[in-house]
C-alpha cells in the first residue's frame, strides 16, 4: 500500500518557526498518523517536500520506518521548486531527500506553466493507493486543489482519502491535555 500524504503549508497555519508550540503539535499528530497507517499496511509514504506537514510527516517517517520497516520517497514536483526555500527548509528538506528510500522529479526540468501543478497531482494520486491529507475547507489554501483531484480521481477507482480537519487535530490536543 503506498500513502500519499499532503496538506498546509507552514505559514497557511500561522506558523513561522519550528519551535511553536503549534508546529510541536502537528508532528506529534503526524507521528501518531504515520504509526497508524504503518500499523495497517503503508509500505511506501509518498510527499513532495513541502515545509509544513509533509516535513512533520517525514519527521515522524524517518524516526518510526525502522521499527515498521515501511519505506518513504520523495517526488519533488520538479527542478528548482525549492529555489524559494529559506537555508533552514533546504537543508532540512536535504536531510529528508538524504534519508529517502527514493527521490526524483515529477517533470525532470524546471517549472513552465501552472497547468504543470494538475498534471503533477494526478501522476501522484495515480500512483499512490491512498492519501492522508490535512485540509479544512475553512481555510483556503492550494491543498484545495489537490484534495479536489483525489476527490475526482475517487469517482471512477478504488481510493481512500483521509482528510483531517482542525476539528480532529484540535480532539488530539485535548486529549494529549488529558493524559
Amino acid at each position: 500500500m503506498k500513502t500519499l500524504i499532503a496538506g498546509y503549508r507552514p505559514y497557511e497555519l500561522g506558523i513561522f518557526k519550528d519551535t511553536q508550540p503549534e508546529a510541536e503539535v502537528l508532528k506529534q499528530f503526524m507521528r501518531e498518523k504515520v504509526r497508524a497507517y504503518a500499523e495497517t499496511g503503508t509500505e511506501w509514504f509518498i510527499i513532495q517536500g513541502y515545509t509544513g506537514i509533509e516535513f512533520y510527516a517525514a519527521e515522524a517517517i524517518m524516526d518510526l520506518r525502522e521499527e515498521y520497516g515501511f519505506k518513504f520517497s520523495v517526488l519533488k514536483p520538479f527542478h528548482k521548486f525549492d529555489d524559494r526555500y529559506k537555508e533552514e527548509d533546504q537543508l532540512k528538506l536535504n536531510r529528508i531527500l538524504e534519508a529517502s528510500d527514493f527521490h526524483n522529479f515529477v517533470f525532470n526540468r524546471p517549472y513552465e506553466s501552472p497547468k504543470m501543478f494538475r498534471m503533477i497531482n494526478r501522476f501522484l494520486i495515480e500512483h499512490s493507493d491512498q492519501a492522508l491529507i490535512v485540509f479544512d475547507e475553512e481555510v483556503e489554501s492550494k491543498t484545495r486543489f489537490i484534495y479536489e483531484q483525489m476527490l475526482e480521481f475517487q469517482e471512477n477507482n478504488p481510493y481512500n482519502i483521509e482528510r483531517i480537519q482542525f476539528d480532529e487535530i484540535n480532539a488530539f490536543i485535548d486529549s494529549a491535555y488529558e493524559r
